[in-house]
């Protein structure tokens, strides 16, 4: 199977990540092809941002879908803002997965309530209409955002997942959430049972992508999608 992962942030650092983390929980089946909007801006935090990268990333689809290799079996937007996903599907053969969308989908599964962390000042009201379109606004307690403008990711992850863990044992106090959404591809990685507060679930919004990445593509070798 062939997964093409695609990161609309023009962060060549974070595509390698982001690609290595999902090689690792692929295993070999699987060939993750991994490439970077380099056109678009350094990292998304708004929508005029989103519109750019989106445009950016549909030209980035079709050229890959152009190509007369192997044909892919998924594509994997890794942005949790989800940049032209509505344009990409509609040129898509394959299943065409984002990292907001598969978080959201995910922390319903694993518990009745659950809060979002993201970096950027402006994304909680993105993500908010993103949860009244997939009729979730009951189900989200609240979106707190990390500053992170002032940060070379993914280099400086260490102060990154300092940010992180203050934030997240605020929310918990505040919130009480079942399950706590690690949301941006800045953040990928940094979801771990070391930061957890309580018994709170923390799920990674790329590693939740990830794995429905793989759920689709059996799904759809089973002729069942």
């Amino acid at each position: 199977m062939r997964l093409l992962l695609l990161n609309g942030n023009a962060n060549v650092a974070m595509t390698e990540q982001m690609a290595k983390r999902a090689r690792e929980q692929l295993g070999e089946r699987v060939e993750v092809v991994a490439d970077t909007a380099t056109d678009s801006v350094a990292y998304i935090g708004s929508r005029r941002e989103c519109a750019l990268a989106g445009a950016v990333l549909v030209t980035l689809v079709e050229r890959h879908l152009a190509d007369e290799g192997k044909p892919f079996d998924a594509i994997l937007l890794a942005c949790f803002g989800e940049p032209g996903i509505a344009a990409v599907r509609e040129i898509s053969p394959v299943p065409v997965i984002g990292m907001l969308e598969a978080s959201l989908l995910t922390a319903v599964q694993l518990g009745s309530r659950f809060s979002i962390i993201t970096p950027g000042a402006r994304w909680p009201r993105m993500i908010e209409d993103v949860l009244h379109d997939l009729g979730l606004s009951r189900r989200c307690l609240g979106v707190d955002a990390i500053v992170i403008d002032d940060l070379t990711l993914p280099q400086q992850r260490d102060e990154a997942k300092r940010r992180l863990f203050a934030t997240l044992s605020a929310q918990h106090e505040r919130l009480s959430p079942e399950v706590i959404i690690i949301g941006g591809a800045a953040f990928a990685g940094l979801a771990d049972s070391r930061i957890s507060p309580g018994e709170c679930r923390l799920l990674d919004c790329f590693d939740a992508a990830v794995m429905q990445c793989q759920a689709l593509m059996q799904l759809t070798q089973r002729g069942l999608s």
